[in-house]
């Protein structure tokens, strides 16, 4: 027997017992009536009557009070059903939609008396017609519930993804409906969208970094990802490889400090953890067994509820590299500083040294010339040995032998003292290897200068052969230039061993070419080998052994050349030795470049007697200049710039003025700009000196103004003549 059963049956016996109360109550207020003299039969059959009339009347208030529970009941459905936050549609067999609730039709933008007996699959995008097919056929197949998330259209053409849940039931006349749920998930598509591209854009950078990330997990700090850079640095060949490995299975048994890698890995890692980040300079070693400095950034972080560390490994080689480069640089300026004050405080002395032993050298030959002629005439009318007693103890001075070794110690020293002067100029051309202004170079003076520097480093070696031809000047630096060929010669003199100069050569050689100057360095060396020739222009590769070569010689002059427009190439065999050709366009609108030698003794004849200022802070070198200029001209000196200053104030007859650009206190330039405000004409007429150190300022300043400048030490011919050039300038001014 079921509970509704039992429950009716109490319900019965109950409403009997109420009945029958109220049967009797009414029975004993009517005992003094009529019917107390009924028959008793018929007294119960009254009873009963009465007991069954109430039973229905209270069965009747039972009923009015559960339909008005069922109305109450229903209407809360129909409001639950109607205004739930899902939609509720039930479909029939053949794909209609037989009913929906009111949230179905606002979903779907359609009023309900036009939703009834349309199809879902109207609704449904093109694209996705094929997922709901599938989840219709496996919830008509298994019967059980089925889900699946796909996108709605509205009549206005817009989208919305739903997720829809399907139940399959069948109706009183066995025909099978199904209730569907279309909960709208556009927000939570939206939001993984967003974290989809958001995985996506960090999937890029983790994998397209050129740093090398990668994630450690303890406790055995394995690698559990790495990108691509991350293999590729440590030679790794998959992932899977990878992952098998730890930090210190990539580092040498021990670092620099001396320490185990695997135990200071392990002590690193763990201050990652606890501290949340640590930062790491780290020796690490290449499958290839190459070794190389990186830092190492390491980083806690949670990946599906578990701390792991990611690391980013930069390979600090080529910033360690451009320090280097930097540090290269920093000194070449040094250097150039060093060497512009050398040649400054060598080319000043120079200018009465090398005047002095000039006159000398020109001066001794006509000494000993009357020196012979007196002792002649002497000996001759004394007799050899009244001479002798004359002459004294210096009397082996006067023999014919030791009057030629004077003149030629003075030739000697002639010689000496033009080659420091050399040095000296090509010292000032290196020491402008900073100054990028371009001008018209003369290659073969470029390569002279180079030479001059390299040739302590070739001389050893082997035999120099020279072979310089009529160039016309080339768009460039002087001293990039000589610095170009500077490299080069040095280059080949070391792939000759010491030794055999007799049976090795260095040769270098210009020409003209079209529009182009050329210039070629051979050499008989060791030569390059065809797998490393493509490379020897790359920065830091080097065939030389550690601490003699930093590798980057020939990508410099590489720069330096392109730079100018040109090109430089090289051919090479192992065993023959190897040739390198530079070329250079012309400047444009220039001339043969043609050097002029003024023969020793010469001294060019003044055309007119002009007045000349000369300014020097170095009282020699006025002395000097003063003796040789005096002797075709008026000359007035001044040991300062403030002492010029007085001069020019009270006398302006000069025709050429003679400066130097650096003298304490107020310089040739700012003696220059003083003129150029009162006197222009004067300031047109002055000709700077330089020893060769120059602040940029000065470079600047000379290359705004159009006056000459002259290098110490000057050769006294060429003074002379540009003296005298000037001078019938002025005369022809005036």
């Amino acid at each position: 027997m079921t509970t509704e059963a039992v429950t009716d049956r109490e319900k019965a016996a109950r409403r009997r017992t109420l009945a029958e109360e109220a049967a009797r109550r009414t029975a004993d207020q009517e005992s003094a009536g009529p019917q107390a003299l009924w028959p008793e039969a018929a007294r119960q059959a009254l009873h009963e009557l009465r007991v069954h009339q109430i039973e229905l009347e209270l069965q009747n208030e039972e009923l009015r009070c559960t339909q008005e529970e069922l109305e109450i009941t229903r209407a809360r459905y129909v409001d639950l059903y109607d205004l739930a936050p899902v939609g509720y549609i039930t479909l029939g067999d053949d794909g209609r939609i037989i009913e929906a609730n009111l949230t179905a039709t606002s979903l779907l933008a359609v009023a309900r008396s036009q939703l009834v007996a349309e199809r879902l699959t109207h609704f449904i995008l093109a694209e996705d017609q094929d997922t709901y097919y599938h989840h219709r056929r496996r919830l008509l197949e298994t019967g059980a519930p089925q889900t699946c998330e796909l996108r709605l259209t509205r009549p206005d053409g817009s989208l919305f993804w739903v997720r829809l849940q399907a139940t399959s039931q069948r109706d009183r006349d066995g025909q099978s409906t199904y209730r569907t749920t279309i909960s709208d998930i556009s927000e939570r598509r939206k939001a993984e969208e967003v974290i989809q591209a958001s995985e996506a854009r960090h999937r890029v950078m983790f994998e397209t970094s050129r740093d090398a990330l990668m994630t450690l997990a303890p406790p055995g700090w394995g690698f559990t990802s790495g990108n691509s850079s991350a293999l590729t640095m440590f030679g790794a060949p998959d992932q899977d490889d990878f992952a098998s490995r730890t930090l210190w299975h990539y580092s040498p048994e021990r670092q620099p400090d001396g320490s185990a890698s695997a135990e200071k890995a392990v002590a690193m890692l763990e201050k990652a953890m606890n501290e949340g980040s640590n930062f790491v300079v780290w020796t690490f070693e290449r499958g290839s067994g190459e070794r190389f400095v990186a830092t190492i950034l390491t980083t806690r972080m949670e990946i599906d509820g578990q701390p792991v560390l990611q690391a980013t490994v930069r390979d600090e080689t080529q910033m360690k590299r451009l320090e280097a480069v930097m540090g290269q640089a920093d000194r070449l300026a040094s250097m150039g500083m060093l060497a512009a004050g050398v040649a400054h405080e060598i080319n000043n002395p120079l200018v009465y040294v090398l005047y002095n032993i000039e006159s000398l050298t020109n001066d001794l030959p006509k000494v000993i010339a009357a020196t012979r002629r007196f002792s002649s005439a002497l000996r001759s009318h004394l007799g050899d040995a009244a001479f002798a007693d004359s002459a004294g103890d210096d009397f082996g001075i006067l023999h014919e032998s030791m009057l030629e070794d004077v003149v030629d110690r003075a030739r000697e020293a002639l010689a000496g003292t033009q080659r420091i002067r050399t040095i000296a100029k090509a010292l000032g051309t290196f020491s402008r290897v900073e100054h990028a202004e371009r001008s018209a170079v003369d290659v073969n003076y470029a390569i002279e200068c180079a030479i001059t520097m390299a040739f302590n480093e070739i001389k050893y070696r082997a035999k120099l052969v020279k072979d310089l031809g009529r160039v016309p000047a080339v768009w460039a630096s002087e001293g990039k230039l000589s610095q170009v060929f500077l490299n080069l010669l040095i280059n080949a003199s070391h792939a000759i061993d010491e030794g055999d100069v007799a049976n090795n050569r260095i040769s270098i050689r210009t020409w003209a070419e079209g529009d182009e100057g050329i210039a070629e360095i051979k050499d008989t060396g060791k030569g390059i080998s065809p797998e490393n020739l493509p490379r020897i222009f790359e920065p830091f590769f080097t065939t030389k052994p550690m601490g003699v070569g930093s590798g980057l010689g020939l990508a410099i002059c590489r720069n330096i050349i392109v730079d100018f427009g040109g090109d430089i190439r090289c051919e090479s065999e192992i065993g023959r030795g190897t040739r390198f050709v530079v070329r250079l366009p012309f400047h444009p609108g220039t001339r043969m470049a043609v050097t002029s030698a003024t023969p020793v003794g010469t001294r060019p004849m003044p055309a007119s007697r002009g007045r000349i200022l000369i300014l020097d802070d170095e009282e020699l070198i006025l002395k000097t200049m003063q003796r040789f200029l005096a002797q075709d001209h008026e000359v007035v000196t001044g040991t300062s710039g403030q002492a010029g200053q007085a001069i020019l104030e009270q006398d302006q007859a000069f025709d050429v003025i003679l400066c130097d650009m650096m003298m304490p206190e107020m310089t040739g330039m700012a003696l220059h700009e003083w003129l150029a405000m009162l006197h222009p004409e004067l300031a047109a007429k002055v000709v700077f000196l330089s020893g060769g150190a120059f602040t940029p300022k000065a470079a600047a300043y000379l290359a705004r103004v159009a006056n000459l400048k002259l290098d110490k030490p000057i050769d006294a011919a060429d003074l002379q003549r540009l003296v005298n050039r000037l001078v019938l300038t002025a005369k022809k001014g005036h």
